[in-house]
């Protein structure tokens, strides 16, 4: 019986080898795997960014380093990536080092013809193809309305920001003040879809 059970096992294996050499090849089928963007790299850090002559400045105490890309979006897409190529501090009475003028090369896309605001993100991690900025009708800080400006980022194209740059005037303390020294600028980065935490706070003091 074990013989028998052996041959029928041959029998069908031997079948099923014919029947593979001489069918008829299936057409193929092409399938598209697209890539999901991988969200950000590090903390973004924001630029401001001209088109005309290639400059912009950075308010961040972690300086930006010469060969750093940067996606610079605006309200309805990103308009495309740049290098940068110098990166020098803008000296102050206090010795600061917060501020840094930036110069660069356009890697790719067009600048010239943004649509509305128009910044440059370091670490954004946005999707090339659905990232913009995207309007918020509150700032993730709970300051009342019209003390902070927010540039808000959605970096997949869901419609809702995903991290959002805040400047706002600020004490010593890096509290919201109407005697306020200098400027704080905060990032935000949503972590459940109704939370943002604030993941990074860089101050520039007020030095003449």
């Amino acid at each position: 019986m074990l013989s028998d059970v052996r041959h029928a096992l041959v029998l069908v294996g031997t079948a099923a080898l014919l029947t593979s050499a001489h069918a008829a090849p299936r057409p193929g089928k092409v399938v598209r795997i697209e890539r999901r963007t991988r969200g950000p790299t590090g903390i973004p850090r924001m630029c401001t960014v001209s088109a005309g002559d290639g400059s912009g400045f950075c308010i961040t105490t972690k300086a930006p380093d010469v060969g750093d890309h940067l996606q610079v979006v605006d309200n309805q897409h990103v308009l495309g990536v740049i290098r940068l190529t110098q990166v020098t501090v803008l000296p102050d009475a206090c010795n600061q080092n917060t501020v840094w003028m930036i110069q660069w090369a356009l890697e790719s896309g067009d600048l010239t013809r943004p649509d509305g605001a128009m910044i440059g993100v370091l670490d954004g991690g946005i999707d090339p193809r659905s990232g913009h900025l995207v309007q918020v009708d509150r700032s993730p800080t709970g300051h009342p309305f019209g003390n902070d400006q927010v540039y808000a980022v959605d970096a997949n194209g869901d419609g809702a920001a995903d991290t959002e740059f805040v400047q706002f005037a600020c004490d010593d303390g890096g509290t919201l003040s109407p005697n306020a020294t200098g400027s704080c600028i905060e990032v935000w980065q949503q972590t459940t879809p109704l939370h943002f935490e604030r993941t990074r706070t860089d101050r520039f003091r007020n030095c003449y």
